[in-house]
């Protein structure tokens, strides 16, 4: 085992867990003239539903790219893919492939709190209109989804709603990251309920000739939001667009579920705009892509 391995390991059992990365077996340590083979098993709190696999390190590591050996199984498969997408030839890589399947799986979710008891006897009380909040939140999920198109040039998804808060997401082409940065700046100070948002998530991805990529994310307090964006917009390879996903929070925590629900309003904004090719259905296009 070289010294940069042996730290890494080191590292990564430190930070996670004692057993998050440990020799498969007894019989692979006196296999290391050609590679060693690995169980990495992220606790469940980092990477969820739990995920075990085997990986094979090459002696020359960090090197050479080490090895998913387990097949047929799609955790697996989104590790190969994780793994592809993080690894530079020189550099460990083990903790960015576990921070990866953070960011797409997510950790295990907070279990619900208990209901408060209701009391034995509650004074009668005449009839009276929503809280402002409950009733700001309902104006926002209803006016964002039926933003008038013709006067914006955002691809508007439908809002999600979950436990009082609310996901909207909005798409647009961009053409460079200045582009981009103005354009999301303009939608926020453009538009209050924009504004009072608890956080406004984004991301952009511009790939330029040859393949260049340029991209950036902004998760505006929702730590790790943006990243996820980020992911999102690369693995479904998303090429010159931009999406903000604006969260009005309602009071209830959810818990690591609100990253599925700001990908999921983000997939469908893309989606519309016809920025996601193998979903484009020219003859029923109801999106819009910005023209540039």
């Amino acid at each position: 085992m070289n010294d940069e391995l042996n730290d890494e390991i080191a590292a990564l059992n430190a930070i996670y867990d004692a057993e998050c990365l440990v020799p498969f077996s007894a019989c692979d340590r006196e296999e290391e003239e050609e590679a060693a083979v690995y169980t990495l098993q992220p606790p469940s709190s980092v990477v969820y539903p739990p995920l075990r696999l085997r990986i094979s390190i090459p002696p020359d590591y960090p090197a050479t790219k080490p090895t998913i050996l387990d097949h047929g199984s799609t955790g697996a498969a989104l590790a190969r893919e994780v793994l592809d997408s993080v690894f530079r030839p020189g550099e460990v890589c083990l903790y960015d492939l576990v921070e990866g399947l953070r960011e797409v799986l997510g950790g295990e979710p907070e279990p619900e709190p208990e209901p408060e008891p209701a009391p034995e006897r509650a004074p009668t009380l005449p009839p009276r209109s929503p809280s402002p909040p409950a009733a700001q939140i309902e104006d926002l999920s209803l006016s964002a989804a039926s933003t008038d198109e013709s006067a914006d040039p955002w691809t508007v998804a439908p809002a999600i709603t979950e436990k009082k808060s609310v996901f909207v997401a909005r798409a647009i082409g961009v053409s460079s990251a200045a582009e981009a940065h103005e354009l999301i700046a303009r939608l926020v100070s453009g538009d209050k309920k924009i504004q009072r948002a608890t956080h406004n998530i984004s991301a952009f991805r511009i790939v330029r000739e040859k393949g260049v990529v340029v991209q950036d994310n902004d998760d505006d307090g929702e730590t790790a939001a943006g990243s996820r964006l980020a992911h999102l917009l690369q693995a479904m390879d998303v090429k010159d667009a931009c999406v903000v996903v604006s969260r009005w929070y309602g009071g209830i925590k959810l818990g690591p579920d609100r990253f599925r629900l700001i990908n999921t309003a983000a997939r469908a904004a893309l989606v519309l705009g016809g920025f996601v090719k193998e979903e484009e259905k020219p003859a029923k296009g109801k999106g819009k892509k910005r023209k540039k």
